[in-house]
């Protein structure tokens, strides 16, 4: 319960109270800001090759990039003292950073510093004129790679490798007190590209980390949205919209480090997209509104985080769907472009006697603040069907989902898209060099281990029970909306004000607050 007074407050006998009521909250406020308190670390570095290479992201591509248009970048975010531990979420300018690297670096973070697997995190971008590494979509081009090209693409892999851990262990020198908060806004240019008017999620929460005096150090915001506002004629080394936002974003905020994550956007484009002459202007306009949008929202009161992350992994095998038989494979060799290049392949695992593979390894991660905030880790470019169910399953106002986490094995399509077929669901695994589609409980795999993870205090059932927990008095302020021009400022609050159980206004403007102390 908050309490707000609109003027001066006496008590029964006249006596002016509120020189004691504010040092009263003072203390108050002050103790509660203690207990916000977190180690935190924040470092960037730049990832753009000196040298062309070749972008990934599109077949239609045939030779090495032609030049810089924006730099790339991997941010890195460390949360949480040595004695607790730490954790660490990055960020990378790229289509998708997959388990080989991901794995390498948590293993010599771990080595160095400690730090436990579930503890580290890596969010790609998805942007796709960022260049090809080894793991990534093998079949991308739907042809073999020439031999210098792949050498070039080992060596970017082999350095990207060693800057990701170097930006994480920067991170974790560059800890000091600091606080942490979050909030939600939306964006709008996102499109269902599967059905005109599909579903989509426009949400786009915000995580806000200062020093100890308020002072912005980072942003870490989540849209989700495909970064393919650049076409495929586009052959120049550029981050797409989200890497235009974090620059917007860094420029308004000038000190501080913006970090963007991608959600369960697999089956989202930006709109308008594309284009030789406009697809370069289109991103830079997504950019900016994704930054007006987060930069509006700073500053509104956000919800302050008061627990250190408690973190969870686990591993799942995700089935696919019976593979094809030998003769099967044959014909489908015979044609042309992704679907013979792709069989063609495995005929060539079968004649070396391979045996293929039933399952597809997956990794389901979640970071819990307390009661505030659910953070979900999940691999692969995953459909929005997730997200909406997941948002149904849960208490939506403190999920976050990211997807292209960790690794970026393939499309993950929920039933429904796999009931309708279409690229999502088949030939975008061809690309991806795997044998077959996902069987259909591959959303139910996900999601039950979602469950698993997080506590049952996020599920949706608890957060509409009738009595709720209670927020603190900075929660329960930033909960409250108002229409323009109206403000809501917190005067006093429990335990201030002890069992307040009426209010009401006196005739000269003042609010009356009615304790029970006692039965």
């Amino acid at each position: 319960m908050i309490s707000l007074l609109s003027k001066w407050p006496f008590n029964s006998a006249g006596n002016f109270l509120l020189p004691w009521l504010l040092l009263g909250y003072a203390a108050s406020v002050a103790a509660i800001e203690k207990e916000r308190e977190f180690q935190i670390g924040i470092a960037k570095i730049d990832i753009t090759p000196a040298y062309p290479i070749r972008l990934t992201g599109y077949a239609s591509r045939k030779t090495e990039s032609e030049g810089v248009e924006q730099k790339l970048w991997a941010k890195a975010l460390a949360i949480g003292g040595d004695r607790e531990g730490a954790v660490v979420l990055l960020t990378v300018d790229n289509c998708g950073v997959c388990a080989n690297v991901t794995e390498e670096v948590a293993a010599r973070l771990k080595k160095k510093t400690g730090i436990a697997r579930e503890r580290f995190a890596v969010c790609s971008s998805h942007t796709h004129t960022g260049p090809c590494i080894v793991g990534f979509a093998p079949n991308i081009f739907a042809m073999a790679i020439p031999d210098d090209q792949l050498a070039t693409i080992a060596r970017y892999t082999t350095e990207l490798t060693d800057k990701l851990e170097q930006v994480a262990l920067a991170a974790l020198k560059d800890r000091r007190p600091g606080k942490l908060a979050w909030g939600q806004t939306t964006a709008g240019f996102a499109a269902n590209r599967r059905t005109a008017g599909g579903p989509t999620d426009h949400a786009v929460p915000v995580l806000r980390a200062t020093d100890r005096n308020g002072v912005l150090r980072a942003i870490v915001a989540n849209y989700a949205c495909h970064c393919t506002t650049l076409g495929g004629e586009f052959n120049q080394l550029c981050p797409d919209w989200a890497g235009f936002a974090q620059l917007e974003l860094e420029r308004a905020h000038p000190g501080a480090v913006a970090l963007v994550t991608i959600g369960c956007g697999a089956d989202a484009n930006p709109q308008p997209r594309g284009g030789a002459d406009f697809g370069l202007a289109f991103s830079q306009q997504h950019g900016q509104s994704l930054a007006t949008q987060v930069s509006a929202l700073l500053t509104q009161p956000l919800t302050p985080l008061r627990e250190k992350p408690i973190c969870r992994t686990k591993r799942i095998e995700l089935p696919f769907q019976p593979h094809f038989t030998r003769e099967q494979w044959e014909q489908r060799a015979t044609n042309s472009a992704i679907v013979g290049y792709h069989a063609q392949k495995y005929l060539v695992r079968l004649d070396r006697g391979e045996k293929l593979p039933a399952t597809l390894p997956y990794l389901v991660q979640t970071w819990t603040f307390g009661d505030g905030l659910a953070m979900v880790f999940l691999c692969g470019e995953v459909v929005v069907d997730y997200s909406l169910r997941l948002k149904r399953e849960f208490d939506a106002q403190r999920l976050w989902i990211n997807a292209y986490a960790n690794d970026v094995p393939c499309y993950i399509p929920s039933k429904r898209i796999l009931r309708e077929g279409g690229y999502e669901a088949e030939s975008s695994l061809w690309y991806y060099d795997r044998p077959q589609q996902l069987a259909p409980e591959t959303e139910d795999l996900i999601v039950r281990t979602v469950h698993e993870l997080l506590p049952k205090k996020f599920e949706a059932d608890q957060s509409r029970s009738e009595f709720p927990p209670p927020k603190s008095p900075t929660e329960a302020l930033a909960s409250i909306r108002t229409k323009p021009g109206l403000e809501v400022e917190l005067v006093v609050a429990e335990p201030l004000i002890v069992d307040p159980v009426a209010i009401d206004w006196g005739a000269d403007g003042r609010l009356w607050v009615v304790e029970m102390r006692d039965y």
